[in-house]
């Protein structure tokens, strides 16, 4: 055991401290704490621990509002006030950032760079519109940390209030004597969604003897709006995602629902919700981003002159960003790997009636590839790609010429790393966005505007 004193936090929410002078990272830590701990993971120039006892509590530490906080891996920064947690968000960024631009020659990249701390969420709890539930029977929840162990969970605190009432109403039926022996242990997941529209997705391993009579039971008890159900299948072709969808809705069944389980209203516009896809869980701050990034281009029409004929949208999923780009460019290709994104794409544009958009499904790195190729240039490109990153894409994004790049990541690391391949083949970094997408946890979304050096 080692006595130790946290100084501050770092990225993943680890309280900073020093045992012998070696640097520990220790989780659920709080700066101004005295902890003792164990050490679990020992490197050559830093460790990593876990709390034992908290010898003195740092007067900024607050009891957290969940049972399960330290133990269920959801949340990093229940312990700590909310306006300590944007501090810290906004420190751990500008740490990143200066390690990995500290050698860069273009000294006013770093001076110019306009870290924008618009990203305060009023709602820091209650916001998550869709949560994935584990299922280990009779376990229903979510991963203890850094393992696979389910932690039973009949509630959560960031779930907005229409997912929790899912929740319990499913938790319910499927630990009830009819469904416990003969379901439960054949669901490997349950997703949750409450866009509006209350919707329910099994991921099962195969399908179920007597599949519609249990789904649509399931539908009228639990009241969801949709049901949704995976199961595998033999991929058929190198898009075909492997698995089977089936869909009950109670607006086929009830003429008072007719036409609600089609679509979900984001500021003004209608998205479909035939199929499962990806989601932001933050529905808020979704919003948000899409005014940041429409009012950045409005603004360079304004004071630059500059109209873009030619746009892209790299990992567009349904059009979540695109259909708002569409009253801003003349034409937009909206490209997306995801076949079930793409079709939602495609039926969010007849939706609402947009005629300047074209979904393309396709990997990214195949569409610059080809795009490359055919000496074909954009003068605005959007992208927005999984946590990893774009590693390697970068050169042949660059390569397109576009004026402007908007880079939206969900990771601090790879979204730096990329930034600093932009910035080496002449982008410079106009402006960074912070947007707190996800409160109580270390993770954040990020807008970087990129134009090119004229």
């Amino acid at each position: 055991m080692e006595i130790i004193k946290i100084d501050s936090l770092a990225y993943k929410g680890y309280g900073v401290g020093r045992v012998n002078s070696k640097v520990v990272f220790v989780g659920y830590a709080c700066p101004g704490d005295t902890l003792k701990i164990e050490i679990y993971d020992e490197h050559k120039n830093y460790a990593f621990g876990r709390i034992i006892e908290i010898i003195n509590p740092s007067q900024k530490r607050i009891t957290p509002i969940c049972k399960h906080f330290g133990i269920c891996g959801g949340c990093d920064y229940l312990h700590i006030p909310y306006e300590e947690e944007l501090y810290w968000k906004t420190e751990i960024f500008k740490t990143e950032f200066n390690k990995i631009f500290k050698d860069f020659e273009n000294v006013n990249l770093i001076n110019n760079i306009n870290i924008t701390n618009n990203f305060k969420n009023q709602n820091y709890l209650k916001y998550r519109q869709k949560i994935g539930l584990k299922i280990f029977p009779p376990f229903i929840g979510f991963y203890k940390k850094l393992s696979h162990h389910i932690v039973d969970i009949e509630y959560c605190h960031l779930a907005k209030e229409g997912v929790n009432e899912l929740l319990k109403n499913i938790r319910d039926l499927l630990l009830s004597e009819g469904y416990r022996n003969n379901l439960l242990n054949k669901i490997s997941q349950v997703t949750l969604t409450d866009t509006g529209l209350k919707n329910i997705t099994f991921s099962l391993n195969n399908l179920i003897p007597e599949h519609n009579l249990i789904f649509e039971d399931i539908m009228n008890k639990t009241r969801a709006d949709n049901i949704f159900v995976e199961f595998k299948k033999e991929k058929e072709g190198k898009w075909d995602t492997g698995k089977n969808i089936i869909k009950y809705s109670r607006d086929k069944n009830d003429k008072n629902l007719r036409g609600k389980g089609n679509y979900f209203i984001l500021k003004g516009k209608k998205f479909a919700y035939d199929l499962p896809s990806f989601v932001q869980i933050n529905k808020e701050q979704n919003e948000n981003i899409i005014d940041i990034i429409t009012a950045y281009i409005k603004n360079i029409k304004k004071s630059k002159g500059i109209y873009f004929d030619n746009a892209l949208d790299l990992f567009c999923g349904y059009g979540n960003i695109t259909l708002f780009l569409a009253d801003y460019v003349k034409m937009i290709t909206g490209v997306e790997a995801d076949g079930f994104g793409v079709k939602l794409g495609e039926k969010n544009l007849k939706l609402n009636d947009i005629k300047n958009i074209n979904f393309v499904m396709s990997d990214v790195g195949d569409f610059l590839t080809k795009t490359e190729k055919g000496r074909i240039n954009y003068d605005l490109i959007v992208l927005d790609p999984p946590r990893a990153g774009i590693k390697g894409l970068v050169p042949k994004v660059a390569g397109l010429n576009p004026l402007s790049v908007i880079y939206i990541s969900c990771d601090s690391m790879t979204l730096l790393r990329d930034l600093k391949v932009f910035a080496e083949m002449g982008y410079l970094i106009e402006q960074i966005n912070l947007i707190d997408m996800f409160p109580r946890t270390y993770h954040m979304e990020h807008i970087a505007f990129l134009s090119k050096k004229r």
